[in-house]
């Protein structure tokens, strides 16, 4: 979903790596989470709190051989020999078994479920979730990569009190990010991470010392995203430079904008806007290039036109083949529109 982009973050500092001025109180904790995004905070949680219960997503297949692929959650728990659970569903017996171990706080990012009533009353004091977006804007499950897209300067994390509904529960802190020029989804997400580990621990401690707040979020600002379909990973051309751009950087460098580039596809995980195609690189056609003519030029690399402008590809992955500059695929191949 397209949205208007707040032009500016509220600044602040960050204290050292998952390090916070928090209450001696040592809450336990029942983590929820999957992803790489989950790593930091469930790090940062057990700094200063017990962790009596990992839950993540069952382990799948994966690679070119498919394998049986823990997350990146459950292979941080088997190392530090934290119990850990991997439920198909969270029912009746599953809960039970969160209940005994006398919780007091469940907290989550990046799970990939939503979570039933039933599992959410467990904790005697609260169910925090940590979400990479400034709620309500960008509810959903792909907050970064529709920032980036949508040529967004600055986004935030949100941690928030837990409700069955989607991103929606009262909001407990909140920090502002600026996205800087040459900020990627990659790049950007592992910021996000390490920033939200901290509003978690910080989040954390003002609960053990019941000081932490409850906004009611805007419903009338409320944006949603969803989740990645193959079509939105093909690289458009019928938009300008500038969007294009954007969706190269919201898609890098994974699972990465493709292109059709002669008989096979062409990832781009970097380009640069131009107004329009060299008129000087061979077959260069200036401002009334066709959307998505190609243009090689081997000292310069591949431009490609966009309606208007163009864009210069800067770092591509061919089928097959390494990562390589535009300027080596150029001289190492003969672009085909």
């Amino acid at each position: 979903m397209q949205s208007s982009c707040r032009r500016t973050a509220r600044k602040r500092k960050t204290p050292s790596k998952y390090r916070s001025d928090v209450s001696a109180r040592r809450l336990r904790a029942a983590y929820f989470g999957s992803s790489d995004f989950s790593v930091p905070s469930l790090e940062a949680l057990a700094r200063e709190h017990d962790i009596v219960a990992v839950c993540s997503q069952p382990d799948k297949p994966a690679g070119r051989r498919l394998r049986l692929t823990a997350t990146p959650v459950s292979a941080l728990a088997h190392e530090r020999g934290w119990p850990l659970f991997k439920p198909v569903s969270i029912d009746r017996e599953f809960v039970s078994m969160l209940a005994a171990r006398n919780i007091d706080l469940l907290a989550c990012a990046s799970y990939g479920k939503i979570l039933p009533a039933s599992c959410l009353s467990v904790p005697k004091l609260a169910a925090l979730n940590v979400h990479p977006s400034m709620l309500p804007r960008y509810r959903g499950a792909t907050p970064i990569q529709s920032a980036v897209r949508d040529g967004c300067e600055s986004t935030g994390v949100t941690v928030f009190w837990m409700t069955t509904q989607m991103d929606a529960g009262d909001i407990a802190a909140a920090i502002g990010v600026p996205i800087e020029p040459a900020d990627n989804f990659g790049s950007l997400h592992d910021k996000l991470a390490v920033i939200g580990a901290q509003l978690l621990l910080e989040s954390a401690g003002a609960l053990a010392d019941d000081r932490l707040p409850r906004m009611p979020q805007d419903e009338a600002g409320a944006t949603y995203t969803k989740p990645l379909r193959k079509e939105d990973l093909r690289l458009r051309f019928d938009q300008p430079a500038r969007a294009a751009v954007d969706q190269v950087r919201s898609l890098s460098p994974r699972p990465g904008a493709w292109m059709p580039f002669g008989e096979k596809r062409l990832k781009v995980l970097a380009a640069e806007t131009l107004e329009r195609l060299p008129e000087k690189a061979p077959g260069g056609q200036g401002f009334e290039a066709k959307p998505g003519t190609i243009v090689s030029d081997e000292q310069r690399g591949i431009f490609v036109a966009t309606a208007p402008g163009a864009i210069l590809l800067t770092s591509v992955l061919l089928e097959g083949k390494a990562a390589m500059s535009g300027r080596e695929l150029a001289r190492g191949s003969r672009a085909q529109a």
